[in-house]
């Protein structure tokens, strides 16, 4: 049987290990992910899938602390970060009903 090449943004969430498929519009939308429409789908090439992942990743050697020094953490890249949340709450509360 013939390995399938296009996938679908459900298909592609689930290789990726993201929680659903509107991660995967993010990174199409972001020009991150490459993609064609075909038939009025969208179809995110498997080369273009696995090139973007090879991209994504960051190399830094391995260094052993030398005595005294502090280890720094560095942050997550911006391009790998979660995305902030709005805040929903309101800055006041509404007025009751019936209330003028």
């Amino acid at each position: 049987m013939m390995e399938r090449r296009l996938l679908s943004p459900d298909e592609v969430a689930v290789y990726l290990g993201l929680g659903s498929r509107f991660a995967v519009y993010r990174l199409i939308s972001s020009g991150q992910l490459p993609a064609v429409r075909l038939a009025g789908k969208i179809r995110i090439d498997l080369c273009d899938l696995d090139a973007m992942i090879e991209n994504a990743k960051t190399v830094a050697p391995a260094r052993m602390p030398s005595a005294g020094r502090r280890i720094v953490s560095r942050g997550v890249p911006m391009q790998l970060a979660p995305l902030k949340r709005r805040d929903r709450r309101r800055s006041s509360p509404r007025p009751a009903k019936g209330a003028s």
